[in-house]
């Protein structure tokens, strides 16, 4: 398993993240999304790799911000380690 930072520059994303959660679960590789101690920013638990275009893609067609991803370098270096 993998994880990134999700963050919404001044937006509640914590209030939302039943929303939020809902729509990244229409990606396969998305296992989870969960609450950090930051109201803007939550945390991305996925499988496989890491996918910030298409998970941002979602979200701004659902209505939300577009999200700032932290930790997505990181995140892409172990995900081909393990493939």
């Amino acid at each position: 398993m993998n994880s990134c930072d999700m963050r919404f520059p001044d937006y509640d994303a914590r209030s939302n993240r039943g929303l939020i959660r809902w729509e990244l679960f229409l990606h396969s590789e998305v296992r989870d999304v969960l609450l950090t101690s930051r109201e803007d920013t939550l945390l991305i638990v996925f499988r496989g790799s890491v996918n910030p275009t298409g998970w941002a893609k979602t979200l701004v067609e659902a209505g939300f911000p577009a999200p700032v991803f932290r930790g997505v370098a990181a995140a892409s270096a172990e995900g081909s380690a393990a493939a």
